[in-house]
């Protein structure tokens, strides 16, 4: 940690960790699908606290390099908050509400595939997957989510790795409740499936150039939207 950084990088790698906790804990994959009271909106404000305090601790650090992966990080959250939001908002637009239960209790069909499509991709830029992002690089300049993390070292760098672990499970386990299954098993044997698809995709794909992103970004938006549109159009034929 460098000498004379404010206790915001201090803080930080607990507010993350706190962050994914809570992400993971609110997912009802054990609870039944009535019990569960938690907003798909909530849920995307829980998420940009954590990015916003990991991005404003890379600041506070005055590193160059920290500087810059705050700006791209904070660039493209705020272009996959609204493709994560859409992707998980179809019920509100039947006017079922943006409860989770609304979530759940959407038919699968081509609708939910694409919007299952959309979140898979929000799932790599979020996680920091290839193509987004490579978290084996130490090429400062392509650096995105781990540039966020240059200056931490210790039990600070443990915090906000088993963050962005629990973070990851925790969106394979939401995109369980998209697809297809009620019971638990049947979410485990998703989320395996999810795994081997991201395997595949970070052996068969190179990563993007960093203006590329937003591409990718934005036809995760264009899949979550035209879900909608097919949820719609379904329910006014």
């Amino acid at each position: 940690m460098p000498v004379n950084t404010s206790p915001i990088a201090l803080c930080a790698p607990g507010v993350v960790l706190g962050v994914a906790l809570t992400f993971a804990a609110a997912l009802p994959l054990f609870a039944p699908k009535a019990e569960s009271a938690v907003d798909i909106v909530a849920l995307a404000f829980l998420l940009a606290i954590g990015r916003f305090a990991l991005s404003l601790a890379a600041l506070d650090t005055r590193s160059a390099f920290a500087g810059m992966a705050a700006s791209r990080e904070m660039t493209f959250g705020s272009l996959v908050e609204p493709a994560l939001l859409v992707a998980l908002l179809g019920a509100a637009a039947l006017g079922a509400g943006t409860q989770m239960p609304a979530l759940l209790a959407l038919p699968f069909g081509a609708a939910g595939a694409l919007a299952v499509g959309a979140f898979f991709l929000v799932i790599l830029a979020e996680t920091g997957r290839i193509p987004i992002d490579n978290q084996e690089t130490h090429y400062e300049l392509t650096m995105i989510h781990e540039g966020l993390t240059l200056e931490y070292s210790g039990w600070h760098l443990a915090l906000v790795q088993y963050a962005a672990q629990i973070k990851q499970l925790a969106f394979f386990a939401l995109a369980t409740l998209l697809l297809p299954g009620d019971t638990i098993w049947i979410h485990l044997l998703w989320i395996v499936a999810l795994l081997f698809a991201i395997a595949v995709v970070e052996t068969v794909f190179a990563r993007l150039r960093l203006f590329e992103v937003p591409q990718l970004i934005a036809a995760a938006f264009i899949l979550a939207v035209t879900s909608i549109g097919l949820r719609t159009l379904g329910i006014l034929g």
